[in-house]
């Protein structure tokens, strides 16, 4: 008890910040992912290969894996590649409405960044960005273009962002308010399969 007692604050504080989560982001449960800023339940099966099956009917994604051990692996995985295509499909396009010249393009797990740009001119992409809304994930993407030319967030940058993006902050609220969910939603898996 004398543990519990010399936690209390911190226990006040961890309880309301994750009480004001479930409020701000609609509750979330363990089964729940969001995939392009919708929220579906995840089903885990057992199958002889990896393959993923979106349902927008029945709101669930099935991942079908080898190893149910491993299923968080597997997802980490599939919010990659559906992240990296998204990317291929949209960066060009903005990139041209932008002027930005970019060199290499990935997409990386990465723990508290959205996205970076090298004076290079290397765009890297937080792997879950496959969960955030088609117009979050280009705004992240405009932002990133905008470093390209402009590597601080001076007024400047914003100016090119915003000409790109004019409801860019609405996106980064987007972005803040569901970071927590996002960033750790791809390893909630169900606790019963």
């Amino acid at each position: 008890t004398r543990f519990v007692t010399s936690k209390r604050d911190w226990l006040r504080r961890t309880s309301s910040y994750y009480e004001r989560l479930r409020d701000r982001c609609g509750g979330f449960d363990r089964s729940d992912l969001l995939y392009q800023g919708v929220r579906y339940r995840s089903v885990v099966v057992a199958d002889k290969r990896f393959s993923a099956t979106v349902s927008d009917a029945l709101r669930t994604i099935t991942f079908h894996v080898p190893d149910k051990r491993k299923a968080s692996t597997y997802q980490e995985e599939w919010y990659r590649q559906q992240t990296y295509e998204m990317i291929e499909a949209r960066l060009p396009m903005l990139a041209g409405r932008m002027n930005a010249q970019y060199n290499k393009v990935s997409v990386k797990k990465q723990k508290s960044r959205w996205g970076s740009c090298s004076k290079k001119g290397n765009l890297n992409f937080n792997m879950m960005l496959a969960a955030a809304p088609p117009a979050v994930l280009d705004y992240v993407m405009i932002h990133e273009l905008a470093h390209v030319s402009v590597l601080d967030h001076s007024p400047r940058f914003w100016a090119i962002v915003q000409a790109a993006d004019p409801e860019y902050r609405s996106h980064r609220e987007w972005l803040s308010s569901f970071a927590p969910l996002i960033k750790v939603g791809y390893s909630l898996l169900p606790s019963e399969w």
